[in-house]
This record gives C-alpha cells, sequence and structure tokens, in this order.
C-alpha cells in the first residue's frame, strides 16, 4: 500500500461506474479501425496483453486491497461478482486503457482534435484514479497493467511501415467504415 492507494480511500460510490466506464473505450475504439491490417494488429496486441495477464493472474495471484464486505447499493457489488478477488497485478484495466489510448493516437495522431484529446486523457485520469477509489487495484498495479498495455501496442505494431500517418491519410482519402463490425 502506498500513500497514492491511501490517499484515494475507499469511494466506491461514484467512482465504481467511472471505473468500469473503461469499457465504453474498449468497445468504441476499435470500431475506428478501417484497415484489416489494422484489426489483425489490434487483436494480435489485444490477444497478449489478455493472455500475459492471465498468466500472470494463475502464476501470480494477488489479491485486491477492496474490503471484503461491499456496499450492497454500491455499483461495485456487480464488480465483485464478475472480477474475481486475485487479479489485482497488473491492472488489467490500466492495460486497456493505455492500449485503446494508443490505438486512438495511431490512428488519428495530430488529426485528433486538442480537446477530444485532452478529455480522453481527463477520462483516462478518472479511470487511474477510480480503479485506486474502489479499492480493485493497488498504484502499482496500475503501472505494471499500463506498462504491459503499451507493450502490446508496441509489440503489435512495431513491423508496421508508415504507422500513423498511413492510417490517418487512409482514413481521410477513402472516408472507409469500420473493419471491425
Amino acid at each position: 500500500m502506498t500513500a497514492l492507494d491511501r490517499w484515494a480511500g475507499y469511494q466506491p460510490n461514484p467512482w465504481s461506474w467511472i471505473y468500469e466506464s473503461v469499457f465504453l473505450l474498449t468497445g468504441i475504439a476499435p470500431w475506428l479501425i478501417i484497415s484489416r491490417e489494422q484489426l489483425r494488429r489490434y487483436l494480435t496486441g489485444f490477444a497478449f496483453l489478455s493472455f500475459a495477464s492471465f498468466a500472470v493472474f494463475v502464476i501470480f495471484p494477488v489479491a485486491s486491497p477492496r474490503p471484503a464486505d461491499v456496499e450492497a447499493s454500491s455499483f461495485l457489488l456487480f464488480i465483485t461478482h464478475i472480477d474475481g478477488p486475485l487479479n489485482a497485478f497488473p491492472s488489467l484495466h490500466a492495460g486497456c486503457l493505455i492500449f485503446n489510448l494508443a490505438l486512438i493516437h495511431r490512428l488519428f495522431g495530430r488529426q485528433l482534435h486538442p480537446l477530444i484529446a485532452a478529455a480522453l486523457w481527463i477520462w483516462a485520469g478518472l479511470i487511474f484514479f477510480a480503479t485506486l477509489a474502489t479499492k480493485q487495484h493497488y498504484a502499482v498495479d496500475l503501472l505494471a497493467g499500463g506498462l504491459l498495455g503499451w507493450a502490446a501496442d508496441w509489440l503489435a505494431w512495431k513491423s508496421f511501415v508508415g504507422g500513423d500517418k498511413a492510417a490517418v491519410k487512409t482514413r481521410r482519402s477513402n472516408e472507409a467504415t469500420s473493419q471491425a463490425g
């Protein structure tokens, strides 16, 4: 338990809702993909992120710092029913968050409106805080998960020639629809 963990306290309401809002980003980001190659790379990175996280959960189980008796009225009660007690390290929430933010950066780069970029980073900060405030994770879990998300992105895209510029150029010239659907 770090000073950051203690500072966040235990505040399941309203932070449970914000904690789960990462699934909005995880559900929306892949729909922005416009080519099969981008989709293949996204799925490769997501598979790596998931496999690596679940392997650590099985080999090195770490309990989250949440209390045993969760408030009955809290959305956190729902979370605890679907989320196992021994999968705190690394934070798959932080990993998915960083992985999907990296995807958005790759797809839009400097073309992303600064207000949208700022809103995404503020939202990410709130999700990071929510993981601590709901006691789903320790601060070190966020760091490990974020690094794993970054590594998954790097692994999936390391050989992509043209990178971000090609994705943005293709999007603007083709007015293509998503390949995710």
